[in-house]
């Protein structure tokens, strides 16, 4: 296999070793204008291969005792300009340099435990309550009667029957509370059968109301129909067991018709419902002695 071909002035360096060195002394190669061609001439193929193998990449130098490849600073453009810094952050603060370990990306969190719930804005902060349920109104009406049977004084049970009343009376239709003032309107004109018709047709509208049943049953005391009276509390306490004003009636009703026995045991259940309604017990004795006679 042939070398390359050299250019004919070097075959003959030799003979010309004279003419060469008095180009050296004319200064001629200073430039060194000959010389880079006629280096890459006499390397090989294979010669010129190793030689762009070994040679450092750009940026990097040789360290002469490790062996270990460093970065060099690299050099400035042709154009003159400085190399860019990086700015300055909004703190004040000049980022660190690329490799420090203020640059060094943060460590992994560690993952919670196994049944910790994350923590976010609401965390600490206790679950909100429901919002509370309004009672409806015959619950609103069971809870005053507790109240009632537990009064300590007659001001607090006329204020808890007042409410009571006032509750059992909501139900109430305008046009059955119109009937209703009505009959009140001709019992205090004594006109008590006139007041009965009255409630009459107020029970036909509202059948289930409690409050009408007695009050018709109240007429019909006024006029003297005790029967009938009884009837229409039996049909009230039947819807509303712990009206106190219920028993009442029904106590002296009772005493009206001469039943003693009848109208004593509906004055005790008065008594559990409201205890203020006869605090010192003077009418349950007075009952007591119209039913069973003088104690001996």
């Amino acid at each position: 296999m042939q070398g390359p071909a050299f250019p004919g002035w070097l075959l003959a360096h030799d003979m010309r070793a004279t003419r060469f060195s008095g180009f050296r002394r004319s200064g001629f190669l200073r430039s060194g204008a000959l010389i880079a061609p006629c280096l890459l001439a006499s390397l090989s193929v294979a010669g010129l291969a190793a030689a762009q193998t070994a040679q450092p990449s750009a940026g990097q130098a040789q360290s002469p005792t490790s062996g270990h490849t460093t970065h060099t600073t690299p050099a400035p453009t042709h154009s003159g300009t400085m190399p860019h810094t990086a700015a300055p952050s909004a703190s004040g603060k000049t980022p660190s340099a690329p490799g420090s370990s203020a640059t060094q990306p943060a460590a992994p969190a560690e993952s919670p435990p196994p049944g910790a719930t994350s923590s976010g804005p609401s965390a600490g902060k206790a679950p909100a309550t429901a919002p509370h349920k309004k009672l409806t109104r015959p619950q609103q009406i069971a809870a005053l009667a507790d109240q009632l049977a537990q009064a300590k004084t007659p001001e607090d049970a006329q204020m808890l029957e007042a409410r009571l009343e006032a509750l059992r009376a909501a139900g109430l239709f305008p046009t059955t509370q119109l009937l209703l003032r009505r009959a009140q309107k001709d019992s205090q004109a004594e006109k008590p059968d006139d007041a009965v018709e009255d409630l009459s047709d107020a029970l036909a509208l509202q059948p289930d109301n409690a409050i009408l049943w007695r009050s018709r049953a109240q007429m019909r005391l006024a006029a003297s129909d005790f029967n009938a009276a009884i009837t229409d509390l039996g049909e009230a306490l039947q819807r509303d067991g712990r009206d106190a004003k219920s028993w009442g009636l029904l106590s002296t009703v009772e005493d009206q018709r001469k039943d003693g026995p009848a109208a004593f045991k509906a004055w005790q259940k008065v008594l559990e419902l409201n205890p203020m309604a006869d605090k010192n017990h003077k009418h349950l004795d007075a009952l007591h002695i119209k039913a069973f006679g003088q104690p001996t």
